[in-house]
């Protein structure tokens, strides 16, 4: 177990059916039995600024399921440099890999925006894929979307300027928060994003010259989103359209992991 779960164990507390209001859409998605029959294993815990829920080759222990708040998927390259591959909100569950039988960690799980999930354990959870119950099929079409997400992703970054990705990536992290306005540093913005943060203030400048953002002192307002749609590259919309079928009725969440 990570120290941040550590840090988290004692904090959260489990839920009977009948009291679980959820605001994870995968968890939503379930009948009113399904989710009463899981709801005391459904704990509930906060995400906090920074918070790392696991590193690269941790023993991943728990699923979260997120409410509020964003947690990214980060991949390591040669020991330094970084990535984001996945931005997970309401719409997701971090730790799919441990659900398929992964037993350890492939990349960084950080939160990068603060709220709270409601986790389960990774064995609890297999078992659900192990009895093909209505969750279980529900995280299977998950993961075909998560690897469209990966893949088109990968393609994004390799193939696309850095204001179309940035476009892209805040896209994204607007559908999650739910709200115009979320905290967020030039420094992680760039992590995200896998680039130098002076090309960042650069692709940061070039948007709000045109009006679709405003940032000041580590916030970011989306001013535009219409325009900030047009500026993206097609892979918004790619990502977004397989995750609203994956969920199966237009939902918002437009990635996860």
């Amino acid at each position: 177990m990570s120290p941040a779960e550590h840090s988290v164990k004692n904090s959260g507390d489990a839920t009977s059916g009948a009291q679980l209001d959820s605001a994870n859409q995968l968890l939503n998605h379930l009948n009113p039995e399904e989710l009463g029959r899981l709801a005391p294993q459904l704990e509930k815990v906060p995400l906090n600024f920074k918070q790392v829920l696991w590193e690269p080759g941790d023993r991943v222990e728990w699923a979260y399921f997120v409410e509020t708040g964003v947690v990214s998927l980060i991949t390591v390259v040669d020991g330094s440099d970084t990535v984001e591959t996945g931005t997970i909100g309401n719409e997701g569950m971090v730790g799919l890999g441990g659900f398929l039988g992964n037993d350890r960690a492939q990349e960084q799980a950080i939160c990068q925006i603060a709220g709270s999930a409601r986790r389960i354990g990774i064995e609890e959870l297999r078992e659900e894929r192990r009895q093909g119950k209505q969750l279980s099929d529900l995280l299977l079409r998950y993961t075909s979307a998560m690897m469209k997400m990966f893949a088109q992703t990968a393609a994004c970054n390799r193939l696309h300027p850095v204001e179309e990705r940035m476009s892209r990536w805040l896209l994204m992290t607007l559908d999650r928060v739910g709200t115009t306005n979320f905290p967020l540093t030039q420094e992680f913005l760039a992590t995200m994003l896998g680039v130098r943060r002076p090309t960042v203030n650069i692709a940061g400048a070039t948007l709000q010259k045109a009006g679709l953002i405003r940032y000041s002192r580590g916030k970011i307002t989306v001013l535009d989103r219409a325009g900030l749609e047009s500026a993206s590259c097609e892979c918004y919309a790619q990502i977004r359209a397989e995750f609203e079928l994956a969920l199966g009725n237009g939902s918002q969440g437009s990635a996860g992991g």
